[in-house]
């Protein structure tokens, strides 16, 4: 366990090295897009963009040194349904699956991280208007048969990763309604005493961006683990969807002793 003299005096020296590495693999995705995707016309191409954004959240997890592990069998297609603790998970999924990510339409908003999904091609969804999700619906038929999977955060916030909350199953919809499977996740993290999960990675509550940034960039590592669940094939009914996802995603949290058994 280090010290406190220790993990100050590593923030100082880290903060600044882990911002310049982030910051250039960032700008340098920017670069990437409006030289390969941008001027070549491709922007309106989700396979390609999908395929921009695993490319680069490899790289954006590797200046942060984030190890991911991954168990289970990867989606081919359909919808992901994950459980959701930080705006880390974007990069941790994207970096394992050529994905389009269905947000709440706040996450626009996201510096950073909302910025990089925006030109991938982000779908981003109003949950309280109701039409809002049919747009959505139309939309994920062309995404799925380019052979990319539609990931959604059903639980509609983010949480300390010790609570798996309750899904919303008008997410679930487009699902049913185009007859694509769906696929659970758990996303969880592990990091060296004295950092804390709770405060260095999840982005939960009322946390304000900049100082949630410069605290998951002190930490020395992080090791993230993608666990893929089982996969509803052909769903029928989208409240029947949601709680079969949820029950998976609380056994894979409990199996990873992230819950109370």
């Amino acid at each position: 366990v280090l010290s406190q003299n220790a993990v100050v005096l590593g923030s100082i020296i880290r903060v600044p090295q882990r911002f310049f590495e982030f910051g250039w693999e960032v700008f340098s995705a920017v670069l990437d897009y409006r030289k390969n995707i941008l001027k070549k016309g491709l922007d309106q191409d989700y396979r390609e963009k999908a395929l921009w954004l695993q490319h680069w959240s490899r790289r954006c997890l590797r200046a942060l040194n984030v190890h991911c592990t991954c168990e289970g069998t990867l989606p081919r297609n359909g919808m992901l349904a994950s459980t959701h603790v930080s705006y880390l998970d974007v990069l941790v999924i994207a970096a394992h699956i050529p994905c389009v990510f269905v947000a709440k339409s706040q996450v626009r908003k996201w510096p950073v991280v909302g910025w990089i999904t925006n030109l991938a091609g982000t779908l981003y969804v109003s949950r309280e208007n109701r039409g809002d999700v049919k747009r959505v619906a139309a939309a994920f038929r062309p995404i799925i048969n380019l052979g990319l999977v539609a990931v959604v955060f059903p639980e509609g916030t983010s949480t300390n990763s010790h609570e798996v909350r309750p899904f919303y199953s008008s997410l679930f919809e487009p699902a049913v309604d185009c007859d694509f499977p769906i696929t659970s996740a758990w996303v969880g993290y592990k990091v060296p005493e004295p950092y804390k999960v709770e405060n260095n990675v999840c982005f939960w509550g009322d946390m304000g961006f900049a100082p949630h940034l410069i605290r998951l960039m002190s930490t020395p590592r992080i090791d993230a683990k993608l666990v893929f669940g089982r996969a509803i094939e052909h769903p029928t009914d989208r409240k029947e969807a949601a709680l079969s996802m949820h029950e998976e995603a609380v056994r894979i949290a409990t199996k990873e002793g992230f819950l109370a058994q």
